[in-house]
């Protein structure tokens, strides 16, 4: 690796002086941390090209922009080293390299699993870092390049979890508040990534049935649960897919619910909840027996069987293998299970073999 030219003393009277930042500064604008800085200069002399007049190392505009496009990098899943020696101009951007089973995800960065993409990698770096505009960009290309779906089950949801295994690794030791403004942020740029998606579909997507029926799905929360990421994504997909949704979001009171049917009269159902806490079986059954609505259950809150005349979801792309219709298979309902005596026979599969019926 080359060596970058000498440091550059300025004087106080020099016009450019007014360019040129400390290494506070540089790492505030870069959003990373000063240790950073230097350990990029020590280990990949990728640092200041000036010094002030006492000495002290100062960052032109050109280290800047080296510096920038070196975060860019590794926010991208880029390791290191490789990054640095693209930035310089003595290498390019290899294949992801496989990291170490068991590492763990210290430092400015958490564990987001051992097969996880460098894409999970960079952007768990990114969020670290709390680099909004590196999120959003992540999330973006992922959504444009592979779709909703896959972005949420690749990328977003292995990162979020890893982010809350981050939060409760650290609990007991220190502030438990710690890495919450990580999981805010994060949080926060994966739902506004959702709606971006949705916006765009929603002037580029044919409007058409679900696999239940023509007059959409309705999606919402019970009525005590706040957790509503997966909903959206769900949500997303599923308009990503031309099926026109109605998105009501958290907390929705059941007589509120009821209306909301009562008024749109969807084809299908989906009610999330995420911990049992929440996991109301008065809305299910009030709902079960809505004519020509379909009931879903979706979230680990409703454990194995919620309710008899439900559908239970486990996976966004189980969700959508159910919602969305095929050539080959028409609208329809799930069967009610049959009770015989004290037996009862085993719950019927739909048509696409991908979903079970719950029952009570």
């Amino acid at each position: 690796m080359s060596e970058p030219p000498p440091p550059t003393s300025i004087g106080p009277g020099d016009p450019e002086q007014e360019l040129d930042l400390t290494a506070g500064a540089a790492a505030s604008r870069l959003g990373v941390a000063v240790t950073t800085l230097r350990s990029w200069d020590r280990r990949y002399h990728l640092g200041a090209s000036r010094t002030s007049a006492g000495g002290h190392r100062r960052y032109s505009p050109d280290d800047m922009a080296r510096l920038r496009r070196m975060c860019a990098l590794v926010a991208d899943g880029v390791p290191v080293a490789d990054a640095a020696r693209a930035v310089l101009g003595n290498g390019k951007v290899g294949p992801t390299k496989q990291r170490p089973a068991g590492r763990s995800g210290g430092g400015h960065t958490f564990a987001v699993g051992t097969r996880a993409s460098r894409q999970a990698r960079g952007l768990a770096r990114a969020a670290m870092r709390l680099d909004g505009a590196a999120v959003h960009d992540i999330l973006d290309r992922a959504i444009t390049e592979r779709g909703v779906a896959a972005t949420w089950e690749d990328l977003a949801q292995p990162v979020l979890y890893g982010m809350g295994r981050k939060w409760e690794g650290g609990r007991g030791n220190r502030d438990p508040n710690t890495y919450v403004e990580v999981e805010h942020l994060l949080s926060e740029c994966v739902l506004a990534a959702l709606h971006r998606a949705c916006g765009r579909s929603h002037t580029t997507e044919a409007q058409g049935p679900c696999a239940f029926g023509t007059r959409g799905v309705l999606l919402a929360c019970t009525d005590k649960e706040l957790h509503t990421l997966p909903l959206h994504a769900l949500n997303a997909a599923l308009i990503e897919r031309g099926i026109p949704t109605r998105m009501f979001g958290a907390a929705l009171p059941a007589d509120a619910l009821g209306r909301a049917i009562a008024r749109t009269r969807p084809s299908a159902v989906v009610l999330w909840s995420q911990n049992p806490d929440t996991a109301d079986t008065r809305s299910l059954d009030l709902l079960r027996d809505v004519p020509g609505t379909t009931v879903l259950a979706a979230g680990a809150g409703w454990g194995a069987t919620p309710a008899r005349g439900t559908v239970r979801l486990t996976s966004l792309t189980q969700a959508l293998a159910i919602l969305t219709p095929t050539p080959t298979r028409q609208p329809h309902r799930p069967a009610s299970r049959r009770s015989t005596g004290s037996r009862t026979t085993e719950p019927s599969r739909l048509p696409n073999g991908a979903l079970r019926r719950d029952g009570a």
